[in-house]
């Protein structure tokens, strides 16, 4: 398949998958909710749940690297999605339910790490051209998140089980119709060690920053339609707040790749970062203004958009061709996983039934914080790891 035909089948691909998530994250809190757990065990779940993306994103590119197939890698990771899914549809207590998520959580891990490594092979590592095609899971996810509030003021929060299965099934067959990306490595590359991973101090010092900002993002993603909820607004202003965030994403990733074109990780990062602490800052003190709500979501161009193509340029840069798949793998599990469990158990511990909800983005304003300090200290030029 020539670029030019592959680029709608890719784009379709990511458009499905953040679509999915546009259900899935920011309406995962209230279904819980609905099922009548309490925010401890809310936030236990979500950091249960979040944790399998520790392991999994090694094992599946571990699979990918060794087949060679990570197409197939992520056809069977969203088939086997599916299958878990099919839990959440019955009501019969937390440990079913944590089951159900753990399993989903587990094979969704196969998809994005694969997608992102065969994207960036097929456009010869071009992240301007990613980042448009990146720019399609935003509009996905934009969709469904305003599709979302309107399901949830008609059915409340019980429309999230079959809403969610519909699209995974559509993300299924998007991914069946995706072009063969076979990576192709050169044999002299040595593969690297976690030996040689670990000596990589400029990569930890990034993985640090991004576990980090990664930490403070957890009360947005596991808390925040709940806050809204509380704080008066609508299933559908929130779906609309959260939207107007996706929009300032989509026009970042649309001109990420020309921003960051001969500029530094460091201060763009660092600038990203900042914004971030802000924004949790404005979140916690002014929420109860719908247009100090709406500034704030503008501001996920730079904590998410920029921060994420700024990240995929990053391990395309230090990682070999070959290991790449492992860079990504690495950066989910640490990441997303790691980050993102330990964010959802305190930010469900301080959440404390909505009682915390002001503490709780403070703290996470301090997390950014932290990371931009960190980010900071990252040298202007980035070596290859040897």
């Amino acid at each position: 398949m020539t670029l030019i035909a592959a680029r709608p089948a890719l784009a379709l691909a990511y458009f499905t998958y953040f679509g999915v998530l546009g259900i899935f994250v920011p309406y995962l809190g209230l279904f819980l909710d609905g099922r009548g757990f309490d925010s401890r065990q809310i936030g236990l779940m979500l950091a249960i749940v979040t944790a399998t993306r520790i392991v999994g994103p090694a094992i599946w590119a571990g699979l990918a690297e060794r087949s060679s197939k990570p197409l197939r890698v992520m056809q069977l990771g969203a088939v086997l999605a599916c299958i878990g899914w099919l839990g959440s549809f019955i009501d019969a207590g937390f440990g079913l339910l944590l089951a159900a998520l753990a399993l989903f959580s587990f094979f969704w891990t196969a998809i994005l790490p694969q997608l992102e490594v065969s994207t960036f092979l097929f456009l010869n590592n071009n992240t301007e051209q990613y980042s448009r095609i990146r720019s399609a899971g935003s509009v996905g996810y934009i969709v469904l998140v305003m599709l979302g509030g309107w399901f949830y003021q008609l059915y409340g929060s019980e429309f999230m089980p079959a809403t969610a299965l519909a699209f995974l099934l559509l993300l299924v067959f998007c991914l069946f119709n995706l072009p063969a990306l076979t990576p192709t490595h050169d044999a002299t590359t040595t593969v690297l060690s976690y030996r040689q991973l670990a000596k990589h101090k400029v990569l930890w010092v990034f993985m640090g920053a991004a576990l980090l900002m990664q930490i403070s993002f957890a009360p947005f993603y596991g808390f925040f339609t709940l806050y809204s909820r509380d704080l008066g607004y609508s299933g559908s202003q929130t779906g609309l707040l959260i939207s107007l965030a996706v929009a300032a994403e989509i026009v970042a990733f649309y001109y990420a790749g020309r921003l960051m074109r001969n500029r530094s990780y460091r201060l763009l990062l660092g600038i990203c970062y900042g914004l971030t602490a802000i924004r949790w800052l404005m979140v916690a003190l002014l929420a109860h203004s719908a247009w100090w709500l709406a500034l704030s979501m503008l501001l996920h161009a730079g904590s998410f958009a920029i921060a994420h193509s700024c990240a995929m340029q990053f391990i395309q840069q230090v990682f070999p061709k070959a290991q790449r798949g492992r860079g990504q793998a690495i950066y989910a599990g640490l990441i997303f996983g790691g980050g993102g469990a330990i964010g959802a158990y305190l930010a469900g511990f301080s959440w404390q039934n909505g009682a915390g909800a002001t503490e709780t983005f403070i703290f996470a304003a301090g997390f950014a914080l932290l990371a931009c300090l960190l980010v900071l200290t990252l040298p202007k030029n980035i070596a290859n790891i040897e």
